[in-house]
């Protein structure tokens, strides 16, 4: 494929290279340049388009189905109804131009199975990510699809099994979590022993490893034990609100550990919680908790911790085109829309050790965006990308026919 004549975004740089070429060949990116020869390559005229990295959204929960309550669903449906519910988010994601996600829980045997449904064509999706069932305490956070370990030699052996499975990361629930009633966000769950073994043994397989961490004592274990990413960050304490901790900013910034704030989830469930009640009766100042996200995504920035984008969707009114939205709440809080693009491409990418995604070079994927103004900008184009292209592969045309180019697909 010869992509011409686009407004080529080279979101490292951020910069805009004008009537520029892509030549992509076997799902690669081949070259690029201001003219290519086309040697019989299908060519595609992006007419001045923008052309961006396809986006990467960190944090998904592809079996959840992003409702009101989320949980109580995901206990009331059998194997086929939460495949249609994977198919339905990984399908939103595909079309809102989220060509890799990091899925970061769920039941093992169907994420796995969907995962390489998905890979091999069956399925429209994008490139997924997958931990697989999150390592837990015996009844912990999201015990319902989790494993659950009481020891180093469970987490060891969790571990292994999961990246046999096809794992590409390891998912630590570090602390309680307001979806699971008998669990206490304020509370610490996982034994330092326990999470420094399952970092240890991740690492040694060559998959990274994020921790779930509401508790401020959980993200104080997670950078004992040598996490990649740090999801939430809520800094909840035993008494009283979620307080930011700058020592722990600190230590993050230092240990060069990225978190995931993923504020506008927090926005959501929050909103759902004052619409109908908290679903775990321990999760005291929820509210609080969940909105001080956004808050901490300024102290974040300010303290120069990298930040990797997430969107948390299929949590409760957060369905797979919010990632976008996640973007917003990073440029409300300082970041420039630049920065906060490479937040969902090229930073992403080497956050969760993917170099071969999130910017268009040779040699990487043709995963490509084409939109209708400039991101590097506003972020108002990536809410409706005109073209989807994953791994070389046009999946999305949502241009108009009047353009004379190819039929919209809805």
């Amino acid at each position: 494929m010869l992509i011409v004549n686009a407004n080529l975004v080279d979101v490292a740089a951020g910069a805009v290279r004008e009537k520029a070429a892509v030549l992509i060949r076997d799902g690669r990116i081949e070259d690029t340049g201001r003219s290519l020869p086309n040697t019989g390559e299908n060519e595609i005229d992006a007419a001045g388009a923008y052309v961006c990295p396809g986006l990467i959204d960190g944090h998904v929960h592809l079996f959840l189905n992003a409702g009101s309550s989320p949980g109580t669903a995901f206990l009331s449906s059998d194997d086929e109804a939460l495949m249609r519910t994977a198919e339905t988010n990984a399908a939103l994601a595909l079309r809102s131009g989220i060509t890799t996600v990091r899925d970061c829980g769920g039941p093992a045997q169907l994420v796995f199975r969907f995962a390489e449904m998905v890979r091999r064509g069956e399925l429209p999706g994008p490139r997924i990510l997958a931990a697989g069932s999150p390592l837990t305490r015996p009844k912990g956070h999201c015990h319902f699809f989790g494993v659950e370990v009481a020891s180093p030699e469970d987490a060891r052996r969790a571990v292994d099994r999961q990246v046999a499975m096809g794992a590409a990361l390891i998912k630590l629930m570090a602390s309680g979590g307001g979806l699971t009633p008998g669990t206490d966000p304020a509370e610490a769950d996982l034994a330092p022993a326990v999470m420094r073994e399952a970092v240890a043994a991740a690492h040694s397989s060559g998959v990274h490893v994020c921790a779930h961490c509401h508790a401020a004592e959980s993200i104080s274990r997670a950078l004992d034990a040598g996490v990649d990413t740090i999801e939430h960050a809520s800094f909840v304490r035993p008494k009283g609100p979620p307080e930011f901790q700058p020592e722990l900013a600190r230590r993050m910034k230092d240990q060069g550990v990225a978190v995931g704030p993923t504020a506008i989830s927090g926005v959501r469930i929050a909103q759902a919680i004052r619409n109908g009640g908290l679903q775990n009766g321990r999760d005291r100042d929820a509210v609080l908790r969940l909105e001080s996200r956004r808050r901490h995504t300024a102290y974040f920035l300010e303290a120069g911790v990298n930040i990797l984008a997430g969107s948390d969707c299929g949590v409760a009114n957060t369905p797979f085109n919010s990632l976008v939205d996640e973007l917003d709440e990073y440029v409300n809080a300082g970041m420039s829309p630049v920065a906060a693009l490479r937040s969902a491409t090229s930073d992403s990418a080497r956050y969760l050790n993917q170099p071969w995604l999130g910017s268009i070079e040779a040699g990487f994927a043709a995963d490509l965006l084409f939109l209708s103004g400039n991101p590097l900008k506003s972020l108002e184009p990536l809410r409706a990308p005109l073209v989807v292209i994953k791994e070389g592969v046009v999946t999305c045309d949502f241009r108009p026919a009047s353009l004379g180019l190819s039929q919209p697909l809805r």
